[in-house]
């Protein structure tokens, strides 16, 4: 963000001094400096909070609405395993109201309180002061930025009431069939809304908006997404959840909702800068996809009056207004403005996200060495899929559902640093087929194809088994990637020396090529018969040695992996290595056709990824 020297001028002098000097600001930008600019800015000089200032939050309405949370907490924390010490974190903590309420009810349990440490991420100055008022005695650490709070050691549990809201945003209006950036302009020295002459790329914008109307705003708030995600990072690393309240929509969509509030009262945004709150709705949709692109387990949660409800808010009013009769229209009017549909029971919503440790992986040794390159062969477990698909299941076709599914490729994406949307994904069909992915790639398409080569930084490649044999393949130094999926068919028609094929003409040199098998069906328990073995060994008559007679009956066996490994040393590579176990021995760590065949069930599919490391590009 654009500072602005510390002078005489008021903010709004400063700003448009700003805009002279250097031309039209984004949204975010504007907000930025109203609200957090060292000196003026909104959130450095007052405080906004109760019926003193500009607005009022749902915990200076009622204590019930804190002690609710406090409930949640214990019950997160119990579900943690009752750690012996955990950090209880709020963003944005206003006045301490909310953490003084909920820690009424959380230092009831006994282990709770003995276990809990406060941490507070503030960064106004009068704010921090009315936090230690209301928390005296409780000794809580401040933190101004999420990178703290992911050095401190243990378990989170976090709560966010109103912080999302007052995050900048970016605004984007259809214009004529192109997207623009809504500026901050200036107009006979007033500030005024612009448009950026220069049309935005269509891919920025959420495929979720398809047919916009003429003048339709797009708001995208990149430090909230951002901000989620560096939270699931922490969540992933040491555990814990945490719960976001914010008044928003559930799914992405077209509208304005930037706003000003001074002395309760709607305002002009560019009216006062640094003397008013400035806020926008929270795209609750983009926010639990950033979280899951992390890896975390997210979701939306309903309203808020949903929320109250389900933790027994109105049981509580009652047993306020029997405890203080005199009090008791007070309560209920409480209660109803906290839970009513047309009150801020349905405006507020909520979502959950918890920390889900990485899934275990396995990794070649050679491929690991490589700082360009990251990867692993993932197994069953680790996701969030139930049973009979539990957990890590990354197949669309076994019937399980799609949020789990975009949620455990997002699991094992970001368990070695690859955008889970840069993920390419085939239609595996068993055959030679090898497909080039670049940056013209369709990822939300699934061509039919068994491997992929790739020299494009940031874009995973991902194949799926349960039983076959994934491959990968690098040549570092080239940086070239490939990936193949050789099940008998594929490896007997030649998908392995297709897709090193496919790497040379990209530019990789075979003397180069690192190969990994991962985790596949071993030979003594791949029973093949008489027929299969006449027709195999009518395209590879010298190959007899991968067939054996095993067990009582001695039925001929097929050696998958050990005929791929053949198929790897004819093309006299650099280095080839096996990574992992028999998939059918070992059910419950892989995913295995055959094991589930015999025993009546479906089963899901493994996935192994690799990437060229790269940074990720996004709005900012």
């Amino acid at each position: 963000m654009p500072t602005i020297e510390k002078n005489q001028l008021s903010l709004a002098d400063q700003i448009k001094a700003q805009i002279r000097t250097q031309g039209p600001m984004s949204l975010a930008t504007y907000m930025g400096l109203c609200l957090t600019h060292p000196e003026l800015g909104y959130y450095k000089k007052l405080d906004p909070f109760g019926s003193k200032g500009d607005f009022i939050t749902a915990p200076e309405i009622s204590q019930m609405f804190g002690e609710i949370l406090g409930i949640w907490v214990v019950g997160q924390w119990h579900i943690l395993g009752r750690p012996a010490h955990f950090d209880l974190v709020e963003l944005g903590p206003g006045r301490g109201t909310l953490m003084a309420d909920a820690l009424r009810v959380i230092t009831k349990d006994e282990g709770a309180k003995k276990a809990l440490n406060v941490v507070l991420l503030e960064t106004n100055p009068v704010l921090i002061e009315a936090q230690k008022q209301a928390l005296s005695g409780i000794s809580p650490v401040w933190i101004s930025e999420i990178e703290q709070l992911a050095k401190r050691p243990g378990p989170k549990i976090i709560l966010a009431n109103e912080f999302f809201d007052a995050l900048p945003i970016r605004q984007f209006q259809y214009d004529k069939g192109s997207w623009h950036e809504r500026m901050v302009g200036l107009k006979d020295n007033r500030l005024v809304f612009g448009l950026s002459p220069t049309p935005m790329p269509r891919d920025v914008i959420p495929p979720q908006i398809k047919f916009p109307e003429q003048d339709a705003i797009w708001e995208t708030c990149p430090l909230a997404t951002k901000t989620v995600f560096e939270l699931a990072k922490v969540l992933n690393r040491h555990g814990g959840a945490m719960m976001a309240i914010d008044y928003g929509y559930e799914k992405t969509t077209t509208g304005e909702t930037f706003q000003a509030l001074s002395n309760h009262e709607f305002t002009d945004p560019f009216a006062d800068p640094g003397n008013a709150d400035l806020s926008a709705h929270v795209d609750f949709e983009a926010l639990i996809n950033a979280a899951r692109s992390a890896g975390t387990r997210a979701h939306y949660s309903g309203t808020q009056g949903q929320m109250l409800n389900e933790f027994a808010i109105a049981e509580r009013a009652k047993n306020l207004c029997a405890a203080n009769p005199q009090n008791a229209q007070d309560i209920m009017s409480d209660l109803a403005r906290l839970t009513h549909k047309d009150k801020m029971g349905d405006l507020f919503k909520v979502m959950v996200m918890f920390g889900t440790p990485p899934p275990p992986l396995e990794q070649d040794k050679a491929l690991l060495a490589s700082p360009k390159i990251s990867h692993g062969f993932f197994g069953r477990q680790g996701g969030c899929s139930p049973a009979p698909l539990a957990s890590l299941n990354v197949s669309g076709a076994m019937g399980d559902h799609p949020d789990f599914i975009k949620n455990n490729r997002a699991i094992a994406c970001a368990a070695i640093n690859v955008a889970p949307e840069r993920l390419a994904i085939l239609s595996q069909v068993h055959s030679p087929d090898v497909i080039v992915i670049d940056e013209t790639f369709d990822m939300t398409s699934s061509p039919k194809a068994d491997a992929m080569v790739s020299k494009t930084p940031g874009i995973g490649l991902g194949i799926l088994t349960a039983d076959c044999t994934p491959v990968l393949f690098a040549d570092p130094e080239k940086g070239i990637i490939g990936a193949c999926h050789a099940g008998w068919q594929g490896a007997v028609s030649g998908i392995i020396a297709n897709t090193i094929c496919a790497m040379e003409k990209l530019g990789a040199e075979k003397p180069g090529i690192i190969a990994a098998l991962g985790p596949t069906i071993w030979q003594h328990n791949y029973e093949v018969g008489p027929d299969w073995t006449s027709r195999f060994l009518a395209r590879h008559p010298d190959a007899q040695r991968f067939i054996a007679k095993m067990g009582k009956n001695q039925s001929e066996h097929f050696d998958l992996p050990g005929f791929v490994l053949h198929e790897l040393k004819k093309q006299q590579l650099a280095h080839i290595a096996q990574v992992g176990g028999c998939t059918c021995e070992h059910p419950e760590q892989y995913f295995s056709h055959r094991f589930a065949t015999r025993k009546e069930e479906k089963t899901g599919r493994q996935i192994s990824i690799i990437a060229l490391n790269a940074n990720k590009l996004t709005i900012s």
